[in-house]
């Protein structure tokens, strides 16, 4: 439950913090204030997803106390969030359905760098090999999850303006990634015991 709850806090105040960067509805402009909101709301997205990323693996393995703190400690996934979060957003130019590509794959690949592996990339290719149909499994849910959150956008851009849409934007989108990491987490942490389990099993 303590996990669920630091969990809901992030996709709270992400949310809270999204909402308030569109108060006075700011027009693009080249302003050093609109400037301001567009770090501001990158760096939200980027440190909710770290912690996110970081507490959801805490959660699969049942270690939801002091999670936060551990986030903090685990540099390396924040560095990959900004990697996969400008990623997403390069491709989000060229084409809106292109960024679900680089979800999957930050999907499949941020709880290998939350459990410190060295080299996250070979860790998600593990995951892929010992459990494939789960993970085809997840990458169907997280491209329908996608598109339901595209539709979700633009029913309450149409019905709901201003700040209370871009909360209640944001809020679906904090939990639907909540949901999906821990989801892909508990593959991850799947496939690595089934590893262990392997290795014991030929040591013996």
């Amino acid at each position: 439950m303590r996990g669920v709850l630091l969990l809901a806090s992030v996709v709270i105040v992400s949310a809270l913090i999204q909402a308030l960067t569109v108060v006075g509805d700011p027009a693009p402009t080249s302003s050093l204030r609109f400037a301001a909101l567009v770090v501001v709301s990158a760096a939200t997205v980027v440190c909710a997803l770290w912690f996110t990323a970081s507490i959801a693996l805490d959660v699969v393995d049942g270690n939801a106390s002091g999670a936060s703190s551990r986030t903090l400690r685990r540099p390396r996934v924040l560095a990959w969030c900004v990697v996969l979060t400008g990623m997403a957003v390069a491709l989000a130019i060229l084409f809106p359905l292109l960024p679900v590509i680089v979800i999957v794959f930050a999907l499949l690949i941020l709880p290998a760098a939350v459990d410190g592996r060295r080299n996250p990339l070979r860790a998600a290719l593990h995951t892929v090999k010992q459990s494939p149909w789960r993970c085809t499994a997840a990458a169907v849910i997280t491209i329908l999850a996608y598109l339901l959150g595209w539709v979700v956008a633009l029913v309450l851009g149409f019905f709901v303006t201003g700040v209370v849409a871009a909360f209640l934007t944001w809020l679906w989108f904090g939990a639907t990634a909540a949901a999906l990491l821990l989801y892909w987490s508990a593959v991850y942490r799947r496939a690595t015991a089934v590893t262990i389990k392997v290795v014991c099993h030929r040591a013996s």
